[in-house]
């Protein structure tokens, strides 16, 4: 369940994550020891955290994340490579792809596909802004 809205939703779902083998050799290599199904798969939390700790301990994971993903970014001449970055393109991705847009919604764990269609609008916008200012970057 996406832990931004499980407050907020009408409607509780959980989020079905397929694993690739790629997949598999990160969570081997760095993932928790523990495989009991109740715990983190990463193990920065361990789920007897106060809410503020669990809130601090993220977004210090988020922070440090990112300023990776930025140093990647830049080896590879990408800019904006970010947790955010990432979350938008995936549907992107997907929706370019021709995915049918009730996986993406389930994906995404948003509620409904209208919801969906609405965010996929909005990364298009950005995409077309984005495509605009290239043509006057000379």
């Amino acid at each position: 369940m996406r832990e931004k809205t499980k407050r907020t939703s009408k409607v509780k779902k959980d989020i079905l994550a397929v694993l690739t083998p790629e997949m598999k050799v990160i969570i081997q290599k760095w993932g928790n020891s523990n495989k009991d199904p109740n715990q983190f798969i990463f193990p920065y939390l361990n789920g007897k955290e106060t809410p503020m700790e669990a809130k601090v301990k993220s977004h210090e994971l988020i922070r440090r994340t990112n300023k990776r993903l930025k140093e990647i970014g830049k080896a590879l001449n990408t800019d904006h490579l970010s947790t955010y970055s990432a979350r938008h393109r995936f549907p992107t991705v997907l929706k370019r792809s021709i995915a049918n847009i009730a996986y993406i919604s389930e994906s995404l764990g948003l509620a409904d596909q209208k919801t969906t269609e609405n965010y996929l609008a909005s990364f298009e916008q950005e995409e077309r802004i984005k495509n605009a200012a290239l043509l006057t970057k000379f």
